[in-house]
């Protein structure tokens, strides 16, 4: 479908350019969705710069179906599909424009993380002269009733981090079966929980254990460069191949982004250097999560990442697992397992005796 309205944009924003402007329907509704979205007004020049970027690259991308080619514009190197650079663009300006949330004396930011995952008991074979059980692709067991032994859980934590992040951390935790398949999952089906602990500084308490990201001092000592950044962190990836370079990304960048402790200009820095990468694209289709409709980008096969539509804020991840068995009432594209998360500042803390 040849769209004129785009052609002229185009050309009034690069004379030079006369690379055809054939777009998919799909990939047009996707455009118009991303270009239509209101940024805050500290950053609107900047808005600006991504919606021609958008354009330009559409168009020099048109001839491959917006496919995941790199591309130059303006002297930068492009790597994700035209529309998915601009989510991720967007995600990078609004993150900067809302900045980090403001914690004063006496006040706690808390950092709401929510897990919805599908689980399965770990296999182990006491008797090597037993024959193995019985598993669906090799991966899942099989109850006595024929059907994958799997559960659904529910896990949602709060942290409180005071404004002085030496001083007391609280922590609260719950825990719920949500839902099973087959009868013999019962036993591992985990019952609700509820518990709430303190922690000195966020040290390693009950079930929480303090890590670098949560550490102040160590995200001020990464660069804000993109690339710098993103080649910091990549260190600390298990070695993958080449071909297998988005799961070094996933293990890379998640932890940071869903820790609600990363400051705006690490997590926008992010977003940025994501852009770049050919692995990084729209998963079609609407999308909803926690009630909110959100645009997800999924970096190679399995994992992907969520923003919500109307705002443009990354507000969490999901995996779906390839090999994962089809269950009856859940749907084939479902995920396996959704993080999400949340941060404000409030006045109080729960009180532990």
């Amino acid at each position: 479908m040849k769209n004129d309205t785009l052609s002229r944009m185009l050309m009034e924003l690069d004379p030079q350019t006369d690379a055809p402007t054939t777009l998919s329907e799909q990939d047009e509704q996707l455009l118009r969705t991303i270009l239509d979205q209101p940024v805050p007004s500290p950053i609107r020049k900047r808005r600006a710069h991504v919606r021609r970027t958008l354009i330009v690259a559409g168009a020099v991308a048109a001839t491959v179906a917006l496919g995941l080619t790199q591309i130059d514009i303006g002297g930068k190197t492009v790597g994700a599909s035209p529309a998915a650079a601009a989510v991720l663009e967007r995600a990078a300006d609004v993150t900067i424009a809302a900045a980090d949330p403001v914690v004063g004396p006496g006040q706690y930011l808390r950092i709401t993380t929510i897990e919805r995952d599908w689980g399965s008991p770990i296999i182990i074979n006491e008797h090597p002269d037993d024959p193995p059980p019985a598993v669906i692709n090799e991966i899942y067991p099989v109850g006595s009733d024929g059907k994958p032994i799997l559960f659904e859980s529910l896990r949602t934590q709060h942290m409180w981090v005071p404004q002085d992040r030496t001083d007391i951390w609280v922590f609260d935790e719950e825990s719920h079966g949500l839902r099973s398949y087959s009868v013999d999952a019962a036993p591992y089906l985990p019952g609700e929980k509820h518990h709430v602990w303190t922690s000195k500084g966020g040290e390693s308490t009950n079930w929480h254990e303090y890590t670098k990201y949560q550490d102040a001092d160590w995200y001020a000592s990464l660069p804000r460069d993109p690339d710098a950044l993103l080649a910091e962190l990549l260190k600390d990836a298990h070695s993958y191949d080449p071909v297998e370079r988005y799961e070094s990304l996933n293990e890379a960048v998640a932890p940071v982004l869903t820790s609600g402790l990363a400051p705006a200009d690490i997590r926008a820095a992010l977003f940025r250097a994501l852009a770049k990468e050919p692995m990084v694209r729209i998963v079609d289709g609407a999308k909803h999560v926690d009630g909110r409709p959100v645009i997800t980008l999924r970096i190679g096969d399995d994992h992907q990442m969520l923003f919500d539509r109307s705002t443009g804020q990354y507000v969490g991840n999901q995996w779906r697992s390839t090999d994962f068995p089809v269950i009856p009432g859940v749907d084939a594209d479902d995920p396996t397992s959704v993080t999400l998360v949340r941060t404000d500042v409030v006045d109080s803390a729960p009180k532990v005796d």
